[in-house]
């Protein structure tokens, strides 16, 4: 007999009273399973104590219906506190990946993080490739939107001078032979500036042991999108 139909994973991608049950029925039978074993454990520690000359040993003469009455209250504190605790905890995870959608006539097609307090989009580039765009707020402002327009329209003048600023020696793509920088992320910032995170292509492609070791060239702009500094950073993932 099924006390529960329900598909597990579902059950557990958000808040449910289902899923508030079945864990509280999880952790109130773990403790009525080790309660019992904890408390016969005690109740040889006291009898082999009670064999020692000791004046001052309580006395302790618990019936094993008051032990049984302790364990219970005891499992369904646990169970409903466990319980309680991921369903908390699944809430806040569906307020994280919460995303409203919205669309900017020059921007295009953005989602909003309301507990992030930021938008996502990933519009087309003059080359013909998306990027992944974020910035702060409810959805792009007029000022992040007339930002946007001026990196679009000074693009490759932009991405020139990266380019030419991170391939400047000394950096950690000197012994290739080539190297190629596409823009992955631009971040858009409270005070108007421009990050831009690129990918690169070299040959030879294997130039890295391992991809801890693999650096991440970024590019930082004035709010007049003048070329401010750029960076290899260390990978992050």
């Amino acid at each position: 007999m099924k006390f529960f139909n329900y598909n597990t994973a579902n059950a557990f991608a958000q808040p449910s009273v289902q899923g508030w049950l079945v864990v509280f029925v999880c952790g109130f039978l773990t403790v009525c399973v080790i309660g019992p074993v904890l408390c016969l454990a005690g109740w040889l520690v006291v009898k082999v104590i009670r064999l020692l000359p000791m004046d001052s040993l309580p006395a302790w003469d618990l019936t094993a219906l008051s032990t049984t009455g302790v364990i219970l209250q005891v499992a369904a504190v646990f169970g409903a506190l466990l319980a309680t605790l991921m369903v908390l905890g699944l809430a806040r995870r569906k307020r994280q990946e919460s995303r409203i959608p919205g669309h900017n006539p020059i921007i295009g097609d953005f989602e909003h993080s309301p507990f992030h307090k930021t938008w996502h989009a990933q519009p087309v580039l003059p080359n013909g490739k998306t990027v992944r765009l974020s910035a702060y707020g409810l959805r792009p402002s007029d000022i992040q939107t007339a930002l946007w327009q001026k990196f679009i329209a000074n693009f490759d003048e932009m991405i020139a001078a990266a380019t030419k600023s991170l391939l400047t020696e000394p950096h950690p793509l000197q012994g290739c032979e080539s190297v190629t920088l596409t823009p992955s992320g631009i971040t858009l910032t409270r005070d108007g500036r421009l990050h831009m995170g690129f990918e690169f292509a070299s040959v030879p492609e294997n130039y890295w042991e391992s991809e801890a070791d693999e650096p991440y060239p970024t590019a930082s702009f004035t709010p007049a999108l003048e070329l401010k500094s750029t960076e290899w950073l260390k990978h992050f993932g």
